[in-house]
């Protein structure tokens, strides 16, 4: 399991870590818009400011990506520890628009 800090560093981390994670968001800019956390199987569950969440696969780049939008930190929360903790079968169940 590792995460994606707003700075671009990436480094192994766990659930535990991920409030941490996402705080981060606070101190957003035009430049560092994001936050990630993936799992040891490629899926990756990336957290915007904004409150967009993108779920994607590294193995599939050409395939489209899950968008959800007006996602709130809680359930950015909740996404993050489900693809962290390998139940994307979970976070893969929400209402994603596909891009």
């Amino acid at each position: 399991m590792h995460v994606t800090h707003l700075d671009g560093s990436s480094d192994p981390a766990g659930i535990e870590d991920l409030p941490a994670l996402l705080a981060e968001l606070d101190d957003a800019n035009d430049e560092e818009l994001e936050v990630a956390a993936g799992d040891p199987y490629g899926w990756s569950a990336s957290a915007y400011a904004s409150g967009t969440v993108v779920l994607d696969h590294a193995a599939q780049p050409h395939e489209p990506q899950h968008v959800l939008y007006g996602v709130s930190r809680d359930e950015m929360l909740t996404i993050l520890t489900e693809v962290m903790s390998g139940d994307v079968e979970t976070a893969l169940a929400r209402p994603w628009t596909l891009e």
